[in-house]
């Protein structure tokens, strides 16, 4: 019986675990993080011979991240940043990607995560792939009677340099390739801008019974 009960609690202590939300907090300007070689993980501190980064910010309309450490400029490639289980994660929100960073022969470095690795870091959306669009065009189905949360996952070159939903408000999401459309309809994912760069996409969501 005290066997049962220790794996019961085992099971449950896991169980809460893997239930824990990621935590998507950008990482601030002006922050150091820290990165250890020996074991390849990145933090807030550091109590070994580890590497700090301080991070900062480029110019203009559309910033873009950078960490300094000894007077030397990184670019990682990202518009933020946070950590997730030792791993310091970067999102672009201009190519709708994410990728991890890791300091290899005096340079910073970027892995982008697949899609399993995505689905790990947001088990409540459903991903989508840019690559299914036809002639600029994907449907998708919800269900009737219950919300459901996608994210934009870019397996291509594509670009999405300052696009947004043009009929649908995911302002509250943390990241602009996450939405959840709230009827059946046409959404359409655009750039502020008219460009002959940038083409307008759009979703056509249909009720799933």
């Amino acid at each position: 019986m005290k066997k049962f009960l220790l794996l019961l609690s085992i099971l449950i202590l896991s169980g809460n675990c893997f239930a824990q939300t990621p935590d998507f907090k950008n990482i601030p300007v002006n922050s150091t993080v820290y990165y250890n070689p020996d074991t390849e993980t990145w933090g807030k501190t550091c109590s070994g011979k580890c590497i700090g980064f301080t991070k900062s910010q480029t110019t203009g309309d559309n910033t873009f991240s950078e960490y300094c450490t000894n007077d030397l400029r990184y670019d990682p490639n990202s518009t933020e940043e946070f950590f997730y289980n030792g791993d310091l994660i970067g999102y672009n929100k201009n190519s709708l990607k994410f990728h991890r960073l890791y300091f290899e022969d005096g340079t910073l470095k970027t892995e982008k995560l697949n899609e399993k690795e995505l689905q790990e870091l947001f088990p409540d959306c459903t991903i989508i792939r840019v690559s299914n669009f036809s002639n600029n065009t994907m449907k998708i189905k919800r269900p009737l009677f219950k919300d459901k949360k996608f994210l934009i996952m870019n397996d291509t070159n594509i670009m999405f340099y300052n696009y947004y939903f043009e009929n649908l408000d995911n302002s509250n999401e943390t990241f602009n390739c996450i939405f959840t459309p709230k009827r059946a309809r046409k959404y359409y994912f655009s750039p502020r801008e008219k460009s002959v760069l940038y083409n307008k996409y759009t979703f056509l969501i249909r009720y799933m019974i």
